[in-house]
């Protein structure tokens, strides 16, 4: 994989940490602010919000800008707007950091995708998109803990300041090895908003959002689910959750390979995978080793299918859109929102947790059944004539 596409995982690694990070912390800081925990959870809701709806704006409004010049600003003003998050102690000025550091994280994955397919070969653009979001992905197995064990032993701020330290170093990979535009070379894919006007882009959103919000009915309640329904100590679910992490990583990679030959057949496979493993968590919850199992199989599906999904979107799209892709990943934060207010409104009525992963797999069946609409009313999009629009052919 080229280097460059390697910096811009990085620094997705990077941001992508910011965005969980707190909520291992949220004690610490409610205590260190003088606020209730449920307060202290403004830090990252401000932080999704701002990712969901402040990322497609950012795309909108820069869609004349070159690239490479933006991504090196968006992480810079990242990476002031996390700094200072760690130096002040009032919650509403945090709360605008943390929006601002989201909608930064929202337009750097909008324009780092649509960089990765200019990147590579045709046939491996979906790879190249697998390894962007791989990187963010990654920081929630691998750097989330790291921030967590360095907050509670020396403050909450210190994992603000690792993040901080982190984007530094994608800033500086980026500006050594992302290639600057060759004078007279057409730089953007981006045919404006008026791609918007397509109407089966945004029912492609809609699947998207309820496809992978599924995952979240149940992922959202899983400690409690492993706890009251499987039976595993307390003390057991981080360790055990490291499984699901697992799968998270491994499904992103096998994602972006199977949708490089053929991208309609891996969303296809992902979410019924993701279906027959919710239905299984259902029906085997109070044994412990499936559950262990089906962990990893459900973050394999869940995550598996954003490569291809966001491979898919740009097809339907006709172009290399970064407005496009940050609308796609905001539906896929959309999806996380849907999910966790979809499985808690349950809790409230039934309250039975075990109910959860069913529940779930009844709304990624919705998102299947959406999916396959836009299919069956998909005309294939004329091939573009620049090299970086000429995205692979839907199967």
């Amino acid at each position: 994989m080229p280097l460059p596409i390697l910096a811009l995982a990085l620094t997705a690694f990077a941001l992508g940490t910011a965005e969980f990070v707190p909520n291992g912390l949220l004690p610490l800081i409610s205590s260190d602010l003088d606020i209730s925990v449920a307060r202290a959870g403004l830090v990252t809701t401000t932080f999704a919000l701002g990712a969901m709806l402040g990322g497609p704006v950012v795309a909108a409004a820069t869609l004349k800008v070159p690239r490479r010049p933006l991504v090196l600003v968006l992480t810079a003003v990242f990476l002031v707007a996390n700094a200072l998050t760690s130096l002040t102690h009032s919650l509403a000025v945090i709360g605008v950091l943390r929006a601002l550091a989201g909608a930064m994280l929202g337009g750097f994955l909008g324009t780092a995708i649509t960089m990765s397919t200019g990147l590579v070969a045709a046939q491996r653009r979906a790879t190249a998109i697998a390894v962007v979001f791989t990187g963010l992905t990654a920081s929630n197995v691998v750097a989330v803990p790291i921030g967590n064990i360095l907050g509670r032993a020396i403050g909450w701020q210190a994992a603000f300041w690792v993040i901080s330290a982190l984007a530094a170093l994608g800033l500086v990979a980026m500006a050594l090895v992302v290639p600057r535009a060759r004078p007279g070379e057409q730089e953007h894919g981006d045919s404006g908003l008026g791609v918007l006007r397509n109407g089966r882009l945004w029912v492609s959103f809609l699947a998207i959002a309820l496809g992978y919000g599924g995952l979240f009915v149940a992922f959202t309640y899983i400690a409690p689910f492993l706890t009251d329904v499987s039976g595993i100590a307390s003390g057991s679910v981080t360790w055990v959750l490291l499984l699901f992490g697992v799968g998270l990583i491994g499904g992103n990679v096998l994602g972006g390979h199977l949708a490089d030959r053929s991208i309609t057949a891996a969303v296809l496979l992902f979410l019924i995978v993701l279906i027959v493993g919710l239905v299984a968590l259902w029906a085997l919850g109070p044994v412990a080793t499936a559950v262990m199992v089906l962990l990893v199989v459900v973050g394999a599906a869940g995550f598996g299918m954003v490569p291809p999904l966001q491979s898919y979107v740009l097809q339907v799209a006709g172009t290399a859109s970064a407005v496009v892709s940050a609308l796609a990943a905001a539906s896929f934060n959309a999806g996380v929102a849907v999910g966790s207010g979809v499985g808690g409104a349950f809790l409230e009525q039934v309250a039975a947790y075990r109910l959860l992963p069913l529940v779930g797999a009844a709304m990624t069946v919705l998102g299947l059944a959406i999916f396959l609409l836009t299919r069956r009313s998909h005309a294939p999009a004329p091939t573009p004539e620049t090299p970086e629009e000429a995205l692979v052919s839907l199967p």
